[in-house]
């Protein structure tokens, strides 16, 4: 083999090293950017899940602020709370054990309830309680079966509220 046959397999062979080198290179660059990518698309899709909770809280707190809460009826005082509680507990032939009551300023007027009878009547002084004609609402409940009366005989623990206006 002569020289220039010699240099012509050289260039040749540095050719396709070179062809090699840079195919590799280019494979690894690429595998770079299609990480890089694939971290991007998925934190477009947190991001895109980020926005949809938000979104979906901003509208209830839209709805909330939409509410007009000067219609909603204020017990005027303690007594007024007190009288329509009791009265439908009369209403009802519930026996009440004790009733205590606190003004909070925070909260409104608040009773704290031991009260025994049929468990089916319950549920009508609940259905009652919600007519009231002022907000409340039951923040504690106890219900416990009456073991020395007949079977649908409970006794009940109750804290209910009455909304007061700020």
């Amino acid at each position: 083999m002569d020289n220039k046959s010699l240099i012509f397999v050289g260039i040749f062979f540095a050719l396709c090293l070179a062809v090699s080198v840079g195919v590799w290179y280019g494979l690894h660059e690429l595998s770079e950017y299609r990480d890089e990518y694939d971290t991007m698309i998925n934190e477009r899709d947190n991001f895109s899940s980020v926005m949809d909770d938000l979104r979906a809280k901003n509208k209830v707190l839209t709805t909330v602020n939409e509410l007009n809460f000067d219609n909603v009826g204020t017990a005027s005082d303690s007594v007024e709370f007190y009288s329509h509680v009791r009265e439908i507990l009369d209403k009802y032939n519930m026996n009440t054990l004790s009733m205590s009551s606190n003004e909070n300023d925070s909260a409104g007027n608040v009773l704290n309830l031991k009260i025994s009878g049929n468990y089916y009547a319950l549920a009508k002084v609940f259905a009652d309680w919600r007519n009231m004609p002022f907000a409340s609402r039951i923040t504690s409940l106890k219900i416990v079966r009456d073991h020395d009366n007949p079977e649908d005989s409970v006794d009940v623990d109750i804290v209910i509220e009455a909304w007061k206006a700020e």
